[in-house]
């Protein structure tokens, strides 16, 4: 080991030094040939490769002006056959008749022969008739498409057309959202060609226009065939997008910069393009594989490496002979200088690792090996004396360094326990001297530890403390357990353990956050999390409590039930966090208008109770109730806002025989319901026929929800006759209920009661679905008439249904007509209108009930088309007997005529009205004076019998 040692020290460094001298000369000279053949090869290249590239650009350029040319030839065979789907008669009739159903079966087919991806049709307005698609956004269309260039192309061509020379025109445009929104079309792409062909009627003049579009596709077909054919890739770029690829798959292909010989590099491809401008603002590029460029320069280039590589070996050969040669000289003259001093340095290593009885050779040799052989074994004798020395030492040391770590591990635990603990420790001595103590003692009475290192009296600590109202352990301290209130209103829990030696070991808790805890569960357990008042259960204790009284000395109770009117809508206009803040004010102006001994609480919600004795019944009470709701109208500053609310209140007095809190609580109860259900914003005092009146109204709602389960609703229908022609146009669906026991009851009396229960969504389906029904048994086209009450539409879903119904009964959508209140419109709920929307390009009717008796009717008209206005009875009723009726009756029959809206008067019953809304130009009549409802049963004979006299006449 010590001669490789040594040997790499002199020895090698020898030969290392002149080998590395030797090999950088002829790598010098090697390096300096092959600089020279590398840059010959780059000359060579470089001139195959500019040729190369020149002759393959040529060809590239040549196939892309083919591809061109076949891509120009497929936009004209798509226009040619777009012109001649916009030419057939079938076609424009579709268009023109409004029935977008038709009008998408017919055009769809036909633009899939044209290899055009849609198309929507303009009148000579450029007003969207149609599209291709149902459910195409034709209002969106139309607010969109003026502002195209589309546009412009259009009206030039609606413009200057005849049928004898009609001309359309193509457009390659760039597809944005507000093209794709122009022309409803759900496509999407980068570019598309948009074609135009004028429109002509059966006299030959132009009534519109039809514009198709067609997306450049990701593969075009005519490019694919041209790629197959030729074996180049061809590409349409914008920019750097790659927009459409022919051949191979070229993914997210972009091109690099342009060479001499206007070739760009594919980049992420072993491949180059050459391009041509396309409009608008494209490029065409036909792409070959690099190969090409790179074979002919390869074969010249390869000539020159294969002489270079053959000079290389050859001078490599050389080289490496000529360091052998070296190498071998060196390694001769080294051994014979190097051996002596190996032999020492082996010795010296042996003694450097402890063995100092090792034999040193050459001790006895005159020169300088001698002279470090004999150094050599003084030093074995040296450390030979030392090490035994060292040895007693370090075991000593051992001992002592063992011990001192035990020691110290054993104060750190203590310490780290004692100062970790959760409590506060202090240990006293038998004397009542503090002995020990922890950092958390220090904590919980904020003293510094510095004033307990002299070890102060137990009076002293207490003192510190501040506990000095605490007597501390007497003589002979005993184990107990106490809690000490500091002044900085902390709980501290004390708990004293005595010890054998006279001491005594204290532990010291803060208690606080567990004291307040169960003082706040307590008062959780009787108040309201929200407001602060009484809960139900602390407000059933406090009734209880003051009936008792009421028994004892005769002292009347009072209950007040209060409930905030339309408290849901300020939930949804300012959000729940307003609606919170609202009713703790509530609650703070309800408790200081509460006289002393009276008790407010929450119910839920927005219920608030108050519950009232020693009052001076009954005007007291009436006289607080007032001024409730007069504070309650003061306006609340509620995020920001003025907000003024409402509420309905109810108050019960005790009976002489009351002893049931909750009895007296749901009177009071009782009489909220029937203020609220007489419009709100009122005081009622319960009446024993309140609680008659809630139950007639549970057993209303119970009979409805099972007569609609078991068929007892049947329907009548009531026709509208046309002014015009005496014919019947419609019949309305009207919910007859004839109970087993009760008999007939009227509309007015349930339907109510099903919208304040939410059974109208159930009723209002069973009249759509038996009405459709029964419609198509008709002999006639006639159409039935439903109603739908506003409630219906918070579900969210009755156009689904409608659809369904139609489906189900195969009734055509455009025989269903529906009739709604302004309300519908005037809630602004986007949902509904959407859902309205959907029927009406179902083909569903949609009539307005009750016009005139809104505030906002006209804005209504405006707001959403609707087909027909049914003008309210009460203007009929009227017609004859005050100037504004009739006033009224000939403005409705004005602005129906204005709008194209089919006017119809309700509750017609003397000849004198009918007479007067003839002349006044409404469209239908509906009254009792023409007809009653008639039984389902009973339409079809009417219907015959109607047509029958119609024919006569």
């Amino acid at each position: 080991m010590t001669g490789t040692v040594f040997s790499r020290s002199l020895r090698a460094r020898l030969v290392g030094a002149t080998l590395s001298t030797a090999a950088i000369a002829l790598a010098a000279l090697v390096f300096l040939v092959v600089l020279r053949s590398e840059q010959t090869l780059r000359e060579q290249a470089q001139e195959v490769t500019t040729w190369s590239e020149t002759q393959l650009s040529d060809r590239l350029l040549s196939d892309a002006k083919l591809a061109a040319a076949r891509l120009a030839m497929q936009r004209e065979d798509v226009e040619r056959r777009f012109a001649t789907m916009a030419k057939r008669w079938d076609v424009v009739k579709a268009v023109f008749s409004g029935n977008t159903v038709a009008a998408s079966e017919l055009m769809r087919p036909a633009l899939a022969l044209a290899d055009v991806d849609g198309a929507i049709a303009f009148d000579v307005n450029l007003r969207a008739l149609t599209a291709d698609r149902v459910d195409a956004d034709l209002l969106a269309a139309n607010a969109a498409f003026g502002t195209t260039a589309v546009a412009t192309a259009l009206r030039a061509v609606i413009a200057g057309n005849d049928r004898e020379h009609a001309n359309g025109f193509v457009l390659t445009l760039r597809w944005d959202e507000g093209l794709a929104k122009a022309l409803a079309a759900e496509e999407s792409g980068a570019v598309a060609d948009v074609f135009g062909q004028p429109l002509f009627d059966e006299f030959g003049d132009v009534i519109g226009g039809l514009v198709g579009y067609r997306v450049l596709r990701p593969h075009e077909p005519t490019l694919t065939a041209f790629a197959s054919l030729s074996g180049r890739d061809v590409l349409i770029l914008s920019g750097q997008s790659l927009l459409s690829s022919a051949g191979a798959d070229v993914a997210d292909a972009r091109l690099g910069d342009i060479s001499g010989a206007d070739l760009h590099a594919v980049v992420g491809a072993e491949k180059v393009a050459r391009c041509l401008p396309q409009p608008p603002d494209l490029r065409l590029c036909v792409a070959a594989p690099l190969r090409e460029l790179q074979q002919l320069t390869g074969k010249v280039v390869g000539i020159g490496e294969e002489s270079s590589r053959s000079l290389l070996r050859t001078l490599s050969v050389v080289a490496g002979l000529t360091l052998c040669l070296v190498a071998l000289v060196l390694l001769i003259l080294s051994s014979r200088i190097t051996r002596p001093l190996v032999r020492i340095t082996q010795t010296v290593s042996e003694v450097a690792r402890g063995n100092w009885h090792v034999s040193v050779p050459d001790i006895d040799r005159a020169d300088e090996v001698g002279d470090i052989a004999r150094a050599v074994v003084v030093l074995e004798h040296s450390l030979s004396e030392r090490d035994q020395l060292r040895d007693d030492v370090f075991r000593q040391n051992t001992i002592l360094t063992e011990r001192e770590r035990q020691l110290q591990e054993q104060n750190e635990r203590f310490d780290a326990a004692l100062n970790n603990m959760s409590q506060g420790l202090c240990m006293f001595g038998a004397h009542g001297r503090l002995k020990v103590f922890n950092a958390q003692f220090c904590r919980i009475y904020n003293i510094a530890p510095d004033a307990l290192e002299a070890e102060p009296t137990h009076a002293d600590v207490r003192q510190l403390a501040g506990l000095a109202d605490w007597s501390g352990p007497e003589s002979r301290p005993h184990r107990r357990s106490l809690t000490r209130t500091l002044a900085d209103e902390r709980c501290v829990e004390i708990t004293v353990e005595p010890m054998a030696d006279g001491g005594w070991v204290e532990t010291h808790e803060d208690v606080t956050a567990s004291v307040t805890a169960q003082a706040r569960i307590a008062h959780l357990a009787t108040h309201d999390a929200l407001t602060g008042l009484s809960n139900r259960a602390l407000l059933a204790d406090r009734l209880a409590a003051a009936l008792a009284g009421h028994a004892h000395d005769g002292r009347a109770v009072t209950v007040i039930c209060l409930d905030l009117d339309d408290f849901k809508g300020i939930n949804d206009t300012l959000g729940h966090p307003a609606g919170d803040e609202l009713l703790r004010q509530v609650g703070r102006r309800l408790t200081m208008l509460c006289p002393p001994g009276g008790t407010v609480a929450r119910l839920g919600g927005d219920e608030f109770a108050v519950v009232l004795s020693e009052a001076d019944l009954p005007a007291g009470v009436l006289a607080l109730a007032d001024e409730v709701l007069t504070q309650l109208r003061r306006p609340f500053i509620l995020a920001g806002q003025f907000v003024s609310v409402d509420a309905s209140l109810g108050l019960a007095v005790s009976a002489a025989d009351d002893a049931d809190g909750d009895d007296l609580l749901r009177r009071a109860d009782v009489a909220l319901y029937a203020a609220k259900a007489d419009g709100g914003r009122r005081v009622r005092v319960f009446e024993p026929e309140m609680e008659e009146r809630q139950n007639q109204r549970r057993w209303l709602e119970r009979e409805l929800r099972l007569a609609i389960g078991t068929d007892q609703i049947a329907l009548h229908y009531q026709p509208l006759f046309d002014l015009a022609t005496n014919a019947v146009t419609s019949f309305e669906a009207l919910a007859r209920w004839h109970h087993p026991e009760r008999g007939m009851i009227s509309p007015g009396e349930f339907i109510p009661v099903a919208e304040a229960t939410g059974l109208i969504d159930a009723l209002g389906a069973y009249v759509l679905q038996k009405a459709c029904a029964d419609a198509m048994g008709w002999p006639g086209k006639q159409r039935v008439a439903v109603n739908i009450s506003p409630i219906q539409f918070r579900e969210g879903n009755i156009d689904r249904f409608v659809e369904e119904v139609l489906r189900t009964t195969r009734l055509p959508s455009q025989r269903l007509e529906l009739e709604i209140t302004e309300s519908v419109i005037l809630s602004q709920d986007q949902a509904s209108f959407d859902m309205l929307t959907r029927l009406r390009r179902l083909g569903v009717r949609f009539s307005m009930d009750d016009f005139g008796t809104g505030y906002s009717s006209l804005s209504s008209l405006n707001t959403f088309r609707f087909d027909k206005i049914k003008l309210d009875q009460s203007f009929v009723r009227n017609l004859l007997e005050k100037d504004e009726a009739a006033a009224i009756v000939h403005v409705v029959a004005e602005l129906g005529r204005s709008l194209k809206i089919t006017t119809t008067a309700e509750g017609v019953e003397t000849p004198e009205q009918l007479a007067r809304l003839r002349a006044s130009g409404f469209s239908e009549v509906q009254g009792y004076l023409l007809s009653r409802p008639i039984p389902a049963a009973d339409v079809p004979d009417f219907i015959n019998t109607q047509n029958a006299l119609n024919a006569a006449a």
